[in-house]
């Protein structure tokens, strides 16, 4: 498809945006959502980028639109031919019988066409493209039911009624399936006993037929050209059609997927990460120790990182944020590289950076002023706020403003996060942590999230088992296409009202549209909720085996700005279950969980008789 060429982006040739490009020819809902949510509503940023880069997926997407258009064209001529074909030959049938100078009107063909009296109607009450057309409607119901299978399965639904709904996508195959054979058997009846003595009604629907089959064949021909395992690595994908809205949309979505931002809806900030699994935190309170030990801490293992350098004058310095996620990012980066060294551990391609979230309520490429505030929805609203010189929100100078600010200030609107990520299984599993420090008042609050999204879809994935049989056989295509080609007409039908009502919207839209925050990320939407027992384990060592260097980066910060660690070294655990036991932390609270609570208590500490604060795990 002519058209502009697709910057290149770090995900562009990963499986899972393979998978993704390959569903938009298997699943026609996902291809619908793939466009109302990219085009359809160019209001929205699109999610953060998880291993995928959603611009091929849309470039497929408007190509399989375009060629549905074209598809449905020809099955809607064929469909005219056989209404006009079943009207003329009743016309003539009645004309002849009645005589040549007879004045036979419409209505009088019209009520011949139900009476099943003529010799082209077979003795059934009624025309056959209309009898046709209740097949083709079974047909596309029995597709549609068995497409929404799989998304009924991933609901979670009782055994009972998985299986039930299973079982009737089943039926309404098998039903279709011998309406089908009805049709043909009644045609072939009256050609033996007379009464159908017309070709249309096997004509038109083998025309329907060779469309839909030209239909089937260009996508298999698409798959095997660019998005075979073998193809796909080095294939240049389709471009956009030049024009708006694309011309507008690679840019931004470019933009969007690169940059260390997102805006957010506070009802679901994390959109797109998958399942939330734990919840990880503690506050401690921040005790320098004694003036003349400062100078006793030993050296970190992070020194030969530069992590230990200017530890003299770090003692002296207030433990900030951005410093605890100084000294946490290379601990990450050491894992990073020893897994490199050691083997083929996913942790090898682990991917750590400074993420901004920031409240929604601010256009995609609406210019604010650069920095400054917490929210800036509100800001954007004053005259100062949409003053000259500003940038929009995914603007890189506007990001590095955002962040160096946002990190220290402890906001609620505002927040930074270190977020680390692992693609692992080919992207099929992808475990993404997320870490917030506090150090106002004088205590250090850590804040750690983790969030495991699950493999793409079974029917996308069987995308290569469906090159590999091509090309099949021709008796057993035109057999496949015989049955699936009147529900091929009815999809087409609709993509095709979808893609004129889509060009429509966008050439009446004047761009004041409300400003969104992204709503959807296609690559949760097409991923299933179970994970394989390898999966499983896999997730959990990744997400026990980031969280143990957090802690190992907060025990190197609070070292070497000159704060007391002994209780913290001695007593942090990495128990069943994922979560952290701290034994005997001074004046300071620990929850774990999703559901954890943290509370505190004072009792005297044996021998002492002073008070001492006691950390309870609930």
């Amino acid at each position: 498809m002519p058209g502009t060429s697709l910057p290149d982006d770090r995900y562009s040739r990963t499986e899972a945006t393979r998978l993704l490009c390959a569903g938009v020819y298997q699943d026609a809902t996902f291809r619908r959502r793939v466009l109302d949510e990219l085009v359809g509503h160019m209001e929205r940023p699109v999610a953060p980028a998880l291993g995928v880069d959603v611009l091929p997926v849309l470039a497929h997407a408007v190509r399989v639109a375009r060629r549905e258009t074209r598809t449905a064209l020809l099955m809607l001529a064929a469909w005219a031919g056989f209404v006009l074909s079943d009207f003329l030959m009743v016309w003539d049938s009645v004309s002849d019988r009645w005589g040549h100078d007879a004045e036979v009107g419409f209505g009088d063909v019209f009520t011949a066409l139900y009476l099943g009296q003529e010799n082209v109607s077979g003795g059934i009450p009624m025309p056959w493209s209309q009898l046709y057309a209740l097949v083709t409607f079974a047909m596309w119901v029995a597709a549609a039911v068995g497409e929404r299978g799989g998304d009924v399965k991933e609901l979670g639904l009782p055994g009972t009624v998985a299986r039930a709904a299973d079982g009737l996508g089943r039926l309404a195959g098998l039903g279709s399936v011998l309406f089908l054979c009805f049709y043909w058997y009644l045609y072939l009846a009256g050609l033996v006993d007379g009464t159908a003595q017309t070709p249309y009604p096997a004509l038109f629907p083998l025309v329907i037929t060779l469309i839909g089959w030209q239909h089937q064949a260009s996508h298999r021909k698409a798959l095997c050209r660019w998005l075979s395992k073998w193809t796909f690595p080095t294939a240049a994908q389709p471009g956009l059609p030049q024009g708006l809205p694309y011309d507008d949309l690679v840019p931004s979505i470019h933009r969007e997927q690169q940059a260390p931002v997102t805006l957010y809806d506070l009802e679901k900030p994390f959109i797109g990460m998958g399942a939330r699994r734990k919840s990880w935190s503690f506050a401690m309170e921040l005790r320098k120790l004694p003036e003349e030990t400062r100078g006793q801490v030993p050296a970190q293992s992070g020194a030969a990182n530069g992590a230990g350098a200017g530890l003299a004058r770090r003692t002296t310095e207030r433990l900030t944020a951005s410093a605890a996620l100084d000294m946490i990012e290379p601990q990450l980066i050491e894992l990073r590289e020893s897994a490199a060294r050691t083997g083929r551990d996913r942790l090898r391609d682990l991917e750590i950076e400074r993420f901004l979230y920031l409240p929604g309520g601010v256009g995609r490429d609406e210019e604010v002023e650069v920095g400054g505030v917490d929210d800036a929805a509100a800001f954007a609203a004053t005259p100062r706020g949409r003053g000259q010189g500003g940038r929009p929100v995914y603007d890189p100078e506007q990001i590095a403003a955002q962040l160096d600010e946002a990190v220290d200030e402890g906001g609620e609107a505002r927040r930074v996060f270190l977020r680390v990520r692992v693609g692992a299984w080919h992207e099929q599993l992808v475990v993404t942590v997320l870490v917030r420090v506090h150090t106002q008042g004088g205590m250090l609050v850590l804040e750690v999230e983790a969030y495991v999204l699950g493999p793409i879809r079974k029917e996308f994935r069987g995308v290569d088992a469906l090159v590999e049989r091509l090309p099949e056989k021709w008796p057993s295509a035109a057999l496949r296409a015989l049955r699936h080609a009147p529900a091929i007409g009815v999809t087409c039908a609709i993509g095709a009202l979808g893609s004129v009502y889509r060009e429509i919207a966008s050439g009446w839209s004047d761009g004041d549209e409300v400003p969104d925050v992204p709503r959807v990320s296609l690559r949760a939407a097409a991923a299933q909720k179970d994970l394989s027992i390898f999966q499983e384990t896999d997730a959990e060592r990744y997400i026990k085996t980031i969280q143990e260097r957090i802690a190992g980066g907060v025990r190197v910060a609070l070292r070497e700005h000159g704060y007391r660690t002994e209780e913290f070294e001695q007593h942090i655990y990495q128990v069943s279950g994922g979560g952290v036991f701290i034994q005997d932390m001074s004046g300071g609270a620990i929850a774990t969980g999703s559901h954890g609570q943290a509370s505190s208590r004072t009792s005297p500490a044996p021998g002492t008789g002073l008070p001492r604060q006691e950390g309870n795990l609930t």
